[in-house]
């Protein structure tokens, strides 16, 4: 038997990444065209190269079969690995091995102290159903909406203004993470009910680091303040993609932790941050913004001008703790 390798990959591997990329997804039911080798090397250096970058890979013999390429992502719940891309060789599917590359990866995942697996795929593709057979399950508990703002131009001219002249609308700076820290566990208990000590300690060692890194970079926090704090925030997390015909120049967003303070809800606040996130997006050539919404929040995003998402990928992600 040939001899088989489970490694790491560096950008040394970056030629046998493409070729292997190129050749697994050139077939049925894919029928990827890449025959830009410029296009599909930058590709593989974007996927790659991200931060936190968590790129495994399975040799045999000396050539690379199977890569998984992704990065480790923060997130309250726990730390897990979001997967961008996993092919196997087509020489080496329906063998076995592609679900043997995935049990060594959550092992040295699960010994990294990550929480869990997530990807997106296609539920129309085979690749559903290997995700399914090994221990991958939907998340279907939320509705996921979009707003295009690559070709608006104009303001939305309708939207509430907040009656109270000593609320000050702007972004957030580092002064203000502590109360941005205290916001999100706000956020956190009044959308859970109730948090535990030990995950209220958790997000608190947490969050300084996370918001000292991203704010103000990946993270964009809209808030209001009056009183001396802030009482009302909506985080922007800006994500860029490899360029598709929706996002032509990569650039993608997420809203996140939309909060205000009980006292100062009714108060149109919630609509005004949100207006100033899409007028921000705007003006930073963001293609689109993404949200999850509650059933309060719904029909304020659906005045701002926010679409329901209809899609053909199905949300999957396989928990290890």
């Amino acid at each position: 038997m040939d001899k088989e390798d489970f490694i790491l990959l560096d950008e040394s591997y970056l030629p046998q990444m493409a070729e292997l990329y190129k050749e697994a997804f050139a077939g049925e039911p894919w029928n990827d065209d890449w025959s830009d080798i410029i296009q599909l090397n930058e590709y593989m250096k974007d996927i790659s190269g991200a931060y936190g970058a968590l790129n495994y890979g399975l040799l045999i013999a000396g050539k690379l079969v199977c890569m998984s390429v992704g990065k480790i992502n923060h997130w309250w719940e726990g730390t897990n690995y979001n997967i961008e891309e996993l092919c196997v060789s087509p020489t080496y599917q329906g063998q076995g091995i592609g679900s043997w590359f995935l049990s060594l990866i959550e092992d040295d995942i699960s010994k990294k102290g990550l929480a869990g697996i997530f990807l997106q795929t296609d539920n129309d593709k085979p690749s559903y159903h290997f995700y399914h057979k090994n221990g991958f399950k939907d998340l279907d508990a939320h509705i996921s909406l979009y707003k295009s703002v690559r070709f608006t131009e104009k303001c939305e001219k309708d939207i509430p203004t907040d009656e109270t002249e000593s609320i000050i609308y702007d972004i957030a700076n580092l002064s203000d993470i502590p109360e941005l820290i205290r916001l999100r566990i706000l956020y956190m208990i009044d959308d859970f009910g109730s948090i535990s000590d030990k995950e209220k300690e958790s997000m608190e060692n947490q969050l300084p680091g996370y918001f000292e890194r991203e704010l103000g970079k990946k993270l964009i926090a809209f808030v209001a303040r009056a009183e001396g704090r802030l009482v009302a925030a909506a985080y922007l997390l800006i994500i860029e993609k490899p360029a598709n015909p929706f996002l032509p120049n990569g650039y993608d967003s997420e809203v996140l932790s939309v909060y205000t303070e009980e006292k100062y809800r009714g108060r149109g606040i919630c609509t005004k941050l949100m207006s100033n996130m899409i007028e921000y997006a705007k003006k930073h050539h963001i293609c689109r913004i993404d949200l999850m919404a509650t059933d309060e929040g719904y029909p304020i995003y659906k005045k701002l001008g926010y679409e329901d998402k209809v899609q053909k990928y199905t949300d999957m992600r396989l928990n290890l703790l």
